[in-house]
């Protein structure tokens, strides 16, 4: 890899892989999106998914692209958005990649691609993709995953696509403050029985992914084409891996509980009112919340490390304790 390209270089994820190719050595790398990278010293050409010219001179002498840009919204009112750049966005970059002879495309998929509210435990790459998903954002997902694998040409561009679970470290600006938000306004529940599992990911681990890929994804390699989950440690019930974060920050633990029947019987409400222009687009509750937190969902990254080597770095001890340092030093 001597020319890489990383767009959504702002991004969580994004920004995190520029840093690690760099400290390891990669000289040649270069960001696109919206906004520049945290770091001024990187080199951001600034632009939009949405616009294919820009995506275009953005990956002209580019061997390798990483693909992290993506919308996340699980709205009732987004689909229009969601799909300009989740789907065509993605397109855009495809179409470049091709035009512009860019060696290999590496895209950031998710977990949600397989997921349609029923449980999943231990769950591999031979899991379909659902005929129907809970809503846009996992369709969108989807969408843009097959056109990335079918992109992969043997003698052209190579794609693979890797599903992230949920990615949380120092830098997180969704997953962490959404919840500390929530204990903030007083909302101390959970959901579920409390012994439903999930699979979170800390963010060096999903970079180093992300580079192990790369470096194998060659002209008929194991990779080409292919889809893989990337995850880390052993999966936790969704409320009970923030515990201990919670505790240590001195809020008080998540003491109500409310039964799967009557928070999906409140989700479908509030979806129903969101759909219909009242209120928030965005409810507090969607079925999507509900089912991902109450129900197994579950992963393994055996195929990852059979044809790539993949492995996590950061143990779940040390991940923590650099979460929750960043977290302190975060203003509330």
């Amino acid at each position: 890899m001597e020319n890489i390209l990383v767009i959504g270089s702002s991004g969580f994820l994004g920004s995190a892989l520029i840093l690690t190719l760099k400290q390891a050595g990669y000289n040649n790398v270069r960001g696109f999106d919206l906004t520049a990278h945290p770091d001024a010293s990187v080199d951001t050409i600034l632009g939009d998914i949405c616009d294919s010219a820009q995506v275009s001179r953005a990956c002209a002498g580019m061997d390798t692209v990483f693909q992290t840009a993506t919308l996340v919204d699980w709205g009732m009112r987004s689909r229009a958005r969601l799909y300009a750049v989740n789907v065509q966005g993605n397109r855009n970059v495809i179409e470049a990649c091709q035009a512009q002879g860019v060696r290999r495309l590496i895209y950031t998929s998710s977990i949600d691609v397989v997921f349609d509210g029923s449980s999943i435990r231990n769950g591999d790459e031979q899991l379909p993709y659902p005929p129907h998903h809970l809503d846009d954002y996992g369709d969108t997902k989807t969408i843009a995953e097959q056109d990335v694998l079918r992109a992969n040409h043997p003698n052209g561009l190579q794609t693979c696509a890797l599903r992230s679970t949920g990615i949380y470290g120092p830098g997180d600006k969704y997953r962490f403050p959404g919840i500390l938000d929530a204990v903030r306004q007083g909302n101390t529940f959970s959901l579920g029985h409390g012994n439903s599992l999930f699979n979170h990911i800390y963010i060096t681990n999903l970079v180093h992914a992300h580079l192990r890929a790369a470096q194998a994804l060659e002209p008929a390699s194991a990779l080409s084409g292919q889809a893989y989950f990337i995850i880390d440690h052993p999966p936790l019930n969704f409320y009970k891996f923030f515990a201990p974060y919670l505790q240590a920050l001195g809020y008080p633990p998540l003491s109500r509980r409310i039964p799967l029947p009557i928070a999906y019987a409140l989700a479908l409400f509030m979806e129903t009112l969101a759909r219909l222009g009242i209120g928030s687009q965005r409810p507090l509750l969607t079925r999507y919340v509900v089912l991902s937190t109450c129900k197994d969902f579950y992963f393994t990254s055996a195929k990852a490390k059979r044809d790539f080597g993949y492995e996590p770095i950061i143990s779940a001890e040390q991940a923590f304790q650099e979460t929750l340092n960043g977290l302190k030093k975060s203003p509330a």
